[in-house]
């Protein structure tokens, strides 16, 4: 039995194709995939700019999932055929150091779906049970796939960097995954959330996902700056960067008041310079982040259901499953999503 997939490998491209129909190994469950979101991930594996290890190729591309339960394999329980549910995309060895200490989402021998092992641009995917996380009644499929990345990658960072809710937030760039970060910093208590982007055309999307503030670098640099530092009340306590610009995190810096902190989940092609010098006379702290946890998405699946989350504000164009390649080559607002047909 064959289905219909988004696979790519570097000799023949980009391409909707038939594949084998999975099924589930002992301890997997297979989903029928009803959304799956288009990360910015995927394109720069299109575009040759790097893979995690053990990507293997061809492919089938995809990790923000979002589907129901088809059947289960040998000795899974706890689920039932038909239930709405999400699916984590990092795959931990658990066996490592790092899982040990409770980082997951830093395992060095992670597996990730749709990289080294195949992925939910396709009508079905096998995943491991240990993935799989309900999906509550009424959030929309298209909305809750774009949770488990778009919103959890910057969530995790958030919540890694002490998010302190009594200050500013500076967010760096407007992508899927800056303005999920909008809507998290404020669901977290941040009182004001600014926005930097390098399209003055993302403003009123920034506004609309509840920025309070929103400059350009087509601005003045020093008046945009001034402007955040007078709404911070001395400068911002923390910065996340989402698009891994140099002139970003440079202005970041210069906002960023002594003691503050740059946690960055960018992973720009090329090495960026670090003013070292700077950040010793301010006290200032650059950390990264990567992935997000299991319990990141239990959090947000619950925080979209109650409505601190508006994952509708985000989820950019409905696509089938043909036009996911053009989708993948040109970029929109927001996260594209692959919707499928779900009365199978």
């Amino acid at each position: 039995m064959t289905m219909r997939a988004l696979v790519f490998d570097p000799e023949a491209g980009l391409r909707v194709a038939d594949v084998p129909q999975p099924q589930p190994a002992p301890g997997e469950i297979l989903v029928r995939v009803e959304a799956c979101g288009i990360c910015g991930s995927d394109r720069q594996l299109v575009r040759g700019e790097g893979a995690p290890l053990g990507t293997s190729y061809p492919v089938v591309l995809g990790h923000e999932i979002a589907g129901r339960v088809a059947a289960l394999g040998e000795g899974v329980s706890g689920f039932a055929p038909g239930e709405a549910v999400v699916v984590h995309p990092f795959v931990p060895c658990g066996q490592c150091a790092a899982c040990a200490r409770g980082e997951e989402h830093l395992c060095p021998h992670q597996g990730v779906l749709g990289f080294t092992r195949p992925g939910g641009d396709a009508e079905y995917v096998a995943v491991p049970a240990a993935n799989v996380i309900r999906r509550p009644d009424g959030i929309d499929p298209a909305e809750a796939a774009i949770l488990v990345d778009a919103y959890a990658t910057p969530y995790r960072a958030l919540v890694s960097a002490g998010l302190q809710g009594e200050e500013a937030v500076l967010v760096i760039g407007t992508g899927g995954l800056g303005l999920a970060a909008i809507q998290i910093a404020k669901a977290l208590g941040a009182p004001q959330v600014a926005v930097l982007s390098r399209r003055e055309d993302a403003g009123a999307l920034a506004l609309v996902s509840g920025a309070d503030e929103f400059v350009t670098l087509a601005d003045d640099p020093r008046q945009a700056a001034r402007k955040l530092r007078r709404m911070a009340k001395g400068g911002v306590g923390l910065a996340l960067d989402t698009s891994g610009f140099a002139d970003g995190i440079a202005f970041a810096l210069d906002v960023l008041r002594p003691g503050g902190k740059l946690v960055t989940v960018a992973m720009p092609a090329a090495d960026l310079p670090v003013p070292f010098a700077k950040l010793a006379r301010r006290g200032i702290a650059i950390q990264g982040s990567f992935g997000s946890r299991r319990g990141d998405v239990e959090a947000l699946l619950e925080m979209a259901a109650d409505g601190r989350v508006q994952p509708d504000v985000v989820a950019g164009r409905r696509l089938a499953l043909e036009e996911a390649v053009d989708a993948i080559l040109h970029p929109f607002f927001g996260r594209d999503v692959v919707v499928f047909e779900t009365s199978n």
